[in-house]
């Protein structure tokens, strides 16, 4: 998208076009840009709000990657310190 056809989109428009091009990262610059925008509508504001709870990691997601982790480690831990004995 060119710079001069952001105007015509929206500021929600243009959130959704790059979670779409998997630019998750510019969604995100750009949800909080119009969250932080005082002249935002209403509309665009409730869009940059779900484009940033979408983002969101789920947080069970998070909690089963830490115990994963944390079980590597201690089988790591427990082979190269206390198995070979």
């Amino acid at each position: 998208m060119s710079r001069r056809d952001r105007g015509r989109i929206g500021p929600g428009g243009r959130i959704g076009e790059l979670l779409e091009a998997g630019d998750h990262r510019g969604a995100a610059l750009e949800a909080r840009r119009v969250l932080a925008d005082p002249g935002a509508g209403e509309p665009a504001r409730r869009a940059a709000g779900d484009a940033l709870a979408s983002l969101r990691p789920d947080p069970a997601a998070v909690a089963v990657g830490a115990a994963g982790v944390l079980v590597a480690v201690a089988l790591t831990l427990w082979t190269v310190l206390g198995a070979g004995r």
